[in-house]
C-alpha cells in the first residue's frame, strides 16, 4: 500500500468519525464490486454475500466513533467480509463453532467436487448467455459497462476515457441493465 492510499484512508477514517455520510458513500462506491467478487469466491451465494456487504457497511457507520486506525479500508473490508461470511455459513449450516484459522478449508469443503463441477458448468453456461445478451446492447451501452463492471472503472474514469458526462453515464448504464435483465 502506498502513501498515498494511506493518507486517503486516514482521511476518510477521520471523515467517518466526523459524521461525514460522503465518506461511507465513497467506501461503498469503492469497494462494493471488489468485495462481492470476493465473497463470491468464498461462499458462491450471491445473497449471502450481498447481505454481508451491507452488514459490514452497516457496521462501519453505526460504530465509526469507536474504530480504531485503520491502516488500509480494502483490508479491512475483505476481512469483515471474510468473518462476516463465515458466520452466515455457520448459521446457515448450523455447525459447530470452527477456528478462524481453519475458516478457508471449511468455505472450501462445504461443496463436494461434483458440486464444484456443476458449478462451473452453470457459470460457463451463465457467462455465455451475458456474452451473448451484451452483444444485444448498442455499442455505448456495451462500452459502459465494459467499463464499469469488468474493467471496474470508477464514474469519473469513465467519464474522462469516453468524454461523456456522468450522468449520461449512468442513464446509459441504467439503460443497459435494465435491458440486459429483459434479455436474461
Amino acid at each position: 500500500m502506498n502513501t498515498n492510499e494511506q493518507y486517503r484512508d486516514s482521511l476518510l477514517l477521520e471523515a467517518l468519525r466526523k459524521d461525514d455520510e460522503k465518506a461511507l458513500g465513497y467506501l461503498f462506491n469503492t469497494y462494493y464490486n471488489k468485495l462481492y467478487r470476493i465473497g463470491l469466491k468464498w461462499c458462491l451465494d450471491s445473497d449471502i454475500t450481498e447481505e454481508c456487504i451491507q452488514l459490514i457497511f452497516s457496521d462501519l457507520w453505526k460504530y465509526r466513533q469507536s474504530l480504531t486506525a485503520i491502516q488500509s479500508f480494502e483490508a479491512y473490508l475483505k476481512s469483515s467480509l471474510r468473518k462476516r461470511i463465515f458466520k452466515e455459513l455457520q448459521k446457515a449450516n448450523s455447525i459447530e463453532k470452527v477456528n478462524w484459522e481453519d475458516a478457508e478449508t471449511f468455505i472450501l469443503s462445504t461443496q463436494s467436487y461434483e458440486e464444484i463441477l456443476i458449478k462451473q458448468e452453470s457459470d460457463q453456461n451463465l457467462k455465455q448467455q451475458l456474452h451473448l445478451a451484451i452483444e444485444q446492447l448498442t455499442p455505448r451501452q456495451k462500452e459502459i459497462i465494459i467499463l464499469k463492471y469488468f474493467e471496474e472503472l470508477s464514474f469519473k474514469e469513465i467519464s474522462e476515457k469516453t468524454g461523456l458526462q456522468t450522468d449520461s453515464i449512468y442513464k446509459t448504464l441504467h439503460e443497459g441493465i435494465k435491458k440486459l435483465r429483459g434479455i436474461l
